[in-house]
């Protein structure tokens, strides 16, 4: 995100890192509708994504709290194994779409019909447990703490609180795109959604707390 175009996010995450003493992060962004954020990198360097979806959901306010809260993500010292946990996670996962992508274009048909639909629910069967096992006993799940910090960064809880729902919201009622399943601990909400029988094996990487906890939580802040 350079910025000369992202002026206002870049001075936020400038300002947020001043206040939390650490280096400033990266700002990338990618193309997709669906309202998502997370932070990858070392110990020595770290780069925030985020999508235009999530540009375009939140007001300047919301962002500055999604932003907040991937700089406490940081500062707790767990985004680098994270990382390396969706790198695992997230090629075991990946085998289902290949699966696929291998029977298309051996003649079996386009992407809706039957026969890839059941090799990748046959291959999803094969290495979502694996996948979802890393995720689980692997990843360090920082999201409450995160909500917590960036509220108390803030000193304000009613733009984290507004942004979570809003994201919320957009993901169970817009999204339709696929996302690796391995790596839905990286992301501020679970976007990974079991939309028929050839997903149910994506129940199995809810590993995100209740919006109702979070919420919770948040609300119990005290400045």
């Amino acid at each position: 995100m350079s910025p000369e175009e992202y002026a206002d996010a870049h001075q936020m995450l400038k300002d947020l890192s001043e206040k939390f003493s650490l280096k400033c992060p990266k700002l990338h962004i990618f193309d997709s509708l669906t309202p998502i954020i997370f932070t990858v990198g070392s110990n020595k360097k770290y780069d925030i994504v985020m999508s235009y979806g999530l540009l375009q959901l939140l007001s300047n306010n919301e962002l500055e709290a999604m932003l907040a809260r991937e700089i406490a993500r940081i500062t707790e010292g767990n985004v680098s194994h994270n990382t390396f946990v969706a790198f695992v996670a997230g090629i075991i996962a990946s085998f289902s779409t290949i699966a696929m992508w291998m029977s298309m274009l051996g003649g079996f048909g386009q992407e809706d019909d039957p026969a890839p639909k059941f090799i990748r629910f046959v291959a999803m069967g094969l290495v979502m447990l694996p996948a979802s096992l890393i995720v689980y006993l692997g990843s360090v799940d920082s999201t409450l703490y995160s909500d917590i910090m960036a509220a108390k960064a803030l000193g304000s809880k009613q733009y984290l609180t507004s942004a979570l729902k809003r994201v919320h919201n957009d993901i169970n009622l817009n999204s339709v795109e696929y996302f690796n399943p391995g790596h839905v601990h990286l992301f501020v909400m679970n976007p990974v959604k079991v939309n028929s029988l050839y997903d149910i094996h994506l129940s199995l990487f809810e590993a995100k707390p209740d919006l109702r906890q979070r919420l919770k939580a948040v609300d119990e802040v005290v400045y």
